[in-house]
């Protein structure tokens, strides 16, 4: 069953055209908390391919993968992760050479050092169940606590699992009935078979399933969302058939005002701006310094421009609990992920440092991603871990400078 506070939060979308693809803003509780960005002419995350092998690394145990045309450099392919393989070509023996023809699919944007990732099991979502091809268990969603409820999930599903495919139920399949769930498996493993027999027939780097939008994947995991507005007509008609078809009633508005565009209404320029700003203003006065590195991200709570008259101790206490709830919102917004160090300012009463703490784990428990925090270092830097999903924002909306290559250092000669 769904956590007491995410009954509490009233979440609505926003879908803006920006340049050639599509901002998504999510609000909660009016508050913006993330922004996804659709670029169909670039993006690859989702998407499944058929792949062409180029050449296998024995001592690290993967293969790189030739999958999409102009997309350099290819795919890693663990083969610690992939020991069974969706072979498109004739072969004699199991084993993974260079010119073979393989099905896979994206689950790890390039990063600036790093290729994409690949993987044979590929995956595909539903609104209550997400088809796992090549894993043949159940797994349910960690955010089912309830006992009994998380039993009659299995009872349902186990029975519909066999020797090529299992199912992972989501958190939006609790309290649903078993008719409903069943449906749905039937109709992914449809997709399953329709997908596969396409891909017998396909050529090498076609592309056989392009990953839905972003605002639709947070539809499916959040369908209680309370209104979604845009200003974008195709995104309109496909949210129109697509909530039809998946038996999701959420209103959806098309705005329509070209003198005062959605975006302009959302100050999502603004909104944008501020989140490629390494500074964050805090309403108390206090300020946050976040610096992605090509190693971690790195945050820094500064007092700035408080002002507050009381003792030090409640001052920094204060701060720290208004940059805790601003972090993990900027977590989200930006969407940082790997080691993120916090260096909060310096408490002395062990108590208020187990307060901050505990309430830091309490947000970071609400991100959709699994966010863990580690621990407090012996220096008192708070270390968290994010997986990462999607490039972050900065990758997505920013540009390096080609000069100081983001290094903001001016050199004079002399």
């Amino acid at each position: 069953m769904k956590p007491q506070e995410d009954c509490d939060i009233l979440r609505e979308l926003v879908i803006v055209r920006r340049g050639k693809g599509l901002l998504t803003a999510v609000y909660e509780n009016d508050i913006l908390t993330e922004l996804f960005f659709d670029q169909p002419d670039t993006q690859i995350l989702g998407n499944i391919y058929v792949g062409k092998v180029k050449n296998i690394v024995k001592n690290i145990n993967a293969a790189f993968i030739d999958f999409a045309p102009g997309q350099q450099p290819c795919g890693y392919y663990s083969l610690t992760e992939n020991t069974g393989h969706y072979f498109l070509n004739p072969k004699k023996s199991p084993a993974l050479v260079p010119g073979d023809e393989l099905l896979v699919q994206v689950i790890k944007d390039p990063s600036k050092t790093k290729p994409a990732m690949l993987t044979g099991r590929f995956t595909l979502p539903g609104a209550y169940l997400i088809l796992t091809a090549r894993k043949c268990t159940v797994g349910i969603s960690a955010k089912i606590t309830d006992t009994a409820e998380r039993q009659r999930l299995q009872a349902i599903v186990e029975p519909l699992v066999t020797t090529d495919y299992g199912f992972i139920v989501r958190t939006q399949a609790a309290g649903q009935e078993s008719a409903c769930i069943a449906g749905e498996a039937q109709k992914l493993a449809r997709a399953y078979e329709a997908l596969l027999k396409r891909a017998s027939h396909a050529t090498c780097f076609t592309k056989l399933k392009s990953a839905m939008p972003s605002y639709f994947k947070y539809i499916q995991s959040h369908p209680d969302i309370k209104k979604i507005t845009t200003d974008v007509p195709e995104a309109y008609d496909m949210l129109a058939s697509a909530l039809e078809a998946h038996g999701l009633c959420i209103p959806f508005v098309y705005y329509q005002d070209e003198a005062w565009p959605l975006s302009k209404l959302k100050s999502l320029e603004t909104h944008i701006e501020r989140a490629l700003n390494p500074r964050v203003w805090l309403k108390s006065g206090g300020s946050l310094i976040i610096q992605p590195t090509e190693a971690m991200v790195v945050i820094d709570v500064n007092t700035s421009r408080y002002t507050g008259k009381k003792q030090a101790q409640e001052t920094y206490f204060k701060i720290n609990m208004e940059a805790a709830r601003e972090i993990a919102r900027q977590l989200r917004l930006r969407n940082l992920s790997g080691i993120i160090i916090i260096d909060f300012i310096d408490m002395q009463e062990k108590a208020m440092r187990r307060q901050l703490l505990e309430e830091l784990r309490q947000l970071l428990a609400r991100d959709s991603v699994p966010t863990t925090l580690v621990d407090s270092t012996k220096l008192g830097l708070v270390e968290l871990t994010r997986k990462k999903e999607r490039r972050p924002l900065y990758e997505l909306l920013g540009r390096v400078c080609p000069q100081c290559h983001g290094q903001g250092r001016i050199f004079e000669n002399g």
